[in-house]
């Protein structure tokens, strides 16, 4: 199907990822590209990636969102920007004991402009997670996969006749999210952004599996309302700074910043 695709050259395929295909690939001026083919025929798995096009073409490129280069309908896939370095996931991967503060606290500040900017543009991402955030050779960081996004006042992401079953990722996701699956909120993000940076700083998610827990068990205990484990496994993580991770985890939303861009103002002091 791609290697058919006039413009894209050097295909190697990277990566199968919830009904979607990630390929690198060389553009037709010859600079590296991702391209992202959706291989599942679900009806709703279709509209988001659809929608996620839309939303690419619109606003890729901004403030730390991937870049889209094209938009190609008929496979449907979208062609973007290439970050050679891979993701903050793989790098927290390589680093079992976390990233040095001033290391996390930069990236995830600058996920935080990302989101912010989404959100002044009544865009929710909904799935803010460390494997969503791709590292650059130079330093570049970019928010990634709108695919779960809601956008519009107030933000819906699927047509009413679709019933949106899970969204976000189990460990990162916000409870009220877990509770339902169609919450749009500000809250929602900067719980994202308070999971990905606690497992930028320990080396693991914000909440801990019981000996023999199943997964449901892990989503119950979140669900309704567990607090997260606080950050208190390193003596490199400032007080401060631990205590403004442990409120974007906060179960109540209310007891969160009010804001991506002010939790981000307040990380971006220890990078």
């Amino acid at each position: 199907m791609l290697w058919r695709v006039a413009g894209l050259a050097d295909l190697e395929k990277l990566a199968d990822r919830d009904g979607t295909e990630i390929w690198r690939a060389r553009w037709t001026d010859g600079s590296p590209v991702a391209v992202k083919l959706l291989t599942s025929r679900r009806p709703d798995r279709v509209i988001r990636f659809e929608t996620e096009g839309r939303l690419l073409k619109a606003v890729g490129g901004r403030s730390g969102l991937i870049g889209c280069v094209a938009v190609l309908d008929d496979l449907p896939a979208l062609v973007l920007e290439y970050l050679g370095s891979g993701n903050l996931g793989d790098r927290i991967g390589a680093a079992p004991r976390g990233l040095p503060v001033a290391e996390g606290c930069r990236v995830v500040a600058r996920v935080a402009e990302a989101a912010a900017w989404l959100h002044r543009n009544d865009i929710i991402h909904r799935d803010i997670k460390p494997s969503n955030v791709l590292l650059g050779d130079r330093g570049e960081v970019r928010l990634i996969d709108l695919g779960v996004a809601a956008s519009g006042r107030p933000p819906r992401s699927l047509p009413g006749e679709f019933v949106e079953e899970e969204v976000g990722t189990l460990g990162v996701a916000a409870p009220e999210l877990l509770r339902n699956p169609g919450t749009a909120t500000v809250a929602v993000d900067v719980y994202g952004l308070g999971a990905t940076l606690y497992e930028a700083l320990t080396g693991h998610l914000p909440h801990d599996f019981w000996p023999t827990e199943s997964t449901e068990s892990l989503r119950a205990r979140i669900r309704g309302g567990e607090r997260a484990v606080p950050v208190r496994d390193r003596a490199e993580v400032p007080i401060d700074l631990a205590a403004a991770v442990d409120a974007a985890l906060s179960a109540e939303p209310l007891g969160r910043p009010r804001s991506a861009e002010a939790f981000g103002e307040i990380i971006a002091r220890f990078a």
